[in-house]
């Protein structure tokens, strides 16, 4: 229980650090990102840690990014590294994704875990990305999601005050268009409840809009998905 509520505090508390951050030496705020990569990356670890691995290292992202660092393709390596930004500086990674109308209201197809499909409404109020139990059910049955993925239960605070407790639980993989986000933090809603694309995703990238002429959704990341 305390590694799941560190998950859950792991975005404020970051966020209230980041302008401390931004005075470290740049070594040390890479070879944290690269060690909060590598956790996020690795197969075997546990839900928790890898949920935090995933925060810290794209919080860090954005703090290299405001100290002027982009990650691109550097010459004599394979892959990116991070490095000062030239002049050209670093090319957007952007994605966008159409929305579709779903019972009067728009909402975005998106892929869980490889496979199952589920039509989310983007909720900026929402703390965490919401799962309807069918669909966790779902992944479940498909061998997808494991008990191993579970990471307890948390009481959350709804808007009319009014208190709601919900198991919580890593996504391995959250599918938006052509662009993956891993290790997403995520709660199992009620039956027949909406999909909701909270927070735990929307924080992790670098921006997000809504445009309304072309009924999709914009994003752009650092280093990220």
């Amino acid at each position: 229980m305390k590694g799941l509520l560190a998950a859950l505090a792991l975005p404020f508390a970051l966020a209230g650090a980041a302008q401390a951050q931004t005075a470290e030496n740049s070594d040390q705020l890479i070879a944290r990102w690269t060690a909060s990569d590598t956790t996020c990356r690795n197969p075997a670890a546990s839900a928790v840690d890898a949920v935090g691995a995933c925060e810290q290292r794209d919080t860090l992202a954005k703090v290299l990014a405001l100290a002027g660092f982009c990650h691109a393709a550097a010459a004599g390596r394979s892959g990116a590294a991070w490095m000062r930004c030239t002049a050209r500086g670093q090319e957007a990674t952007r994605a966008t994704a159409q929305f579709q109308r779903m019972g009067g209201v728009f909402a975005l197809s998106a892929r869980l875990n490889g496979g199952t499909q589920v039509y989310f409404i983007v909720d900026s109020g929402a703390a965490t990305v919401q799962v309807p139990e069918e669909a966790v059910e779902e992944m479940k049955r498909n061998g997808t999601l494991t008990e191993a993925d579970f990471m307890g239960q948390h009481r959350f605070i709804l808007a009319d005050g009014r208190t709601m407790q919900q198991r919580v639980f890593r996504l391995r993989t959250l599918q938006i268009g052509d662009r993956t986000m891993e290790n997403v933090l995520a709660t199992m809603g009620a039956p027949k409840s909406r999909a909701l694309l909270g927070q735990s995703f929307l924080r992790r990238l670098n921006w997000w809009k809504i445009d309304n002429v072309k009924n999709a959704i914009e994003f752009e990341f650092t280093g990220a998905f």
